[in-house]
């Protein structure tokens, strides 16, 4: 199999020549080669992935984090086609969060460079974004959220890599509950309007966000749909209160949230809600996303 690795060297902890040298050593050891290209930017990365699908790549193994994911993952598409229909993106456990990848596995302790020298490949949903009056539409693979999660991501794409994974997300997400604010959401599912007044949304196609926290608990990566979550304005020490259920998943019979699933999702916010998708923030303009069923071949684990 014809493999390129595409590495997001400022993902996680940032990767250090050293740590390159072993991931070079190990792929020589077990599949004698090593192709390999670091990237500069999200757009480096999605031109560098399209390049070498349009070469006959068969395997690009995403080396960061989610942004890294998803960059890599929107650079299997052209004009809403995938450029290589035969390739598979290949996902590390790199990044400071490595949402997706946990939501591939589903358990602790499997071995990513295993998962790309032995796949089993299954066809995934991505899901399309336009922003505003965006011609072009963008994808994800994992998770959009608007609001405070939005600012979280913000807020933790400055923090320093010295601080512990966990505290990454936790403490902006602590700190967000008190700078929260609402805004008059107008949310269309499958054609149904719902008008609420939120401080968060989480629209998503993979299990987790943040760092392990379950948002997408009756979602599967190839079921068509999105599982949507919806948070009302809650006092602070309530708020707090329920952080440990962001981590479990056990949301459902809340009354300050609500859940739904689409196929479609069109969201408009006043005022506007910041809006990141897999990770990275892309604006706080009106949105629209749609699930593209079973498009994207990713490598999973085969099963134990």
């Amino acid at each position: 199999m014809k493999r390129l690795f595409v590495i997001n060297p400022n993902a996680g902890a940032g990767m250090r020549p050293r740590a390159l040298e072993r991931l070079e050593r190990f792929f020589r050891g077990r599949a004698n080669s090593f192709e390999a290209v670091v990237s500069k930017s999200r757009e480096d990365v999605i031109f560098r992935t399209r390049r070498a699908l349009q070469r006959g790549i068969e395997q690009i193994v995403a080396v960061g984090g989610d942004g890294t994911v998803n960059a890599v993952a929107n650079g299997f598409f052209e004009n809403d086609e995938l450029v290589h229909p035969d390739a598979c993106l290949a996902v590390a456990k790199t990044g400071s969060g490595s949402d997706y990848f946990r939501g591939l596995t589903r358990t602790a302790g499997r071995d990513w460079r295993e998962i790309v020298l032995d796949p089993a490949i299954r066809r995934v949903d991505a899901a399309q974004v336009k922003v505003g009056g965006q011609a072009e539409p963008i994808y994800f693979v994992n998770m959009a959220t608007f609001g405070m999660s939005a600012e979280v991501c913000r807020r933790k794409a400055a923090m320093s890599k010295h601080w512990p994974t966990s505290l990454r997300y936790l403490l902006p997400t602590v700190r967000g509950l008190f700078r929260t604010r609402q805004s008059n959401v107008r949310l269309t599912a499958d054609g149904q309007t719902h008008e609420r007044c939120a401080i968060c949304i989480m629209v998503a196609k993979g299990a987790y966000s943040g760092g392990g926290m379950l948002f997408g608990k009756n979602v599967a990566l190839d079921d068509g749909r999105f599982e949507v979550t919806l948070f009302r304005p809650l006092p602070v020490w309530q708020m707090l209160l329920k952080t440990p259920k962001l981590y479990s998943g056990e949301l459902e019979n809340e009354p300050s949230i609500e859940k739904l699933t689409a196929a479609r999702v069109d969201l408009v916010a006043t005022p506007p809600l910041l809006a990141e998708i897999d990770g990275d923030v892309i604006g706080d303009a009106p949105v629209s996303m749609n699930v593209v069923p079973g498009r994207l071949p990713v490598c999973f684990p085969r099963a134990q």
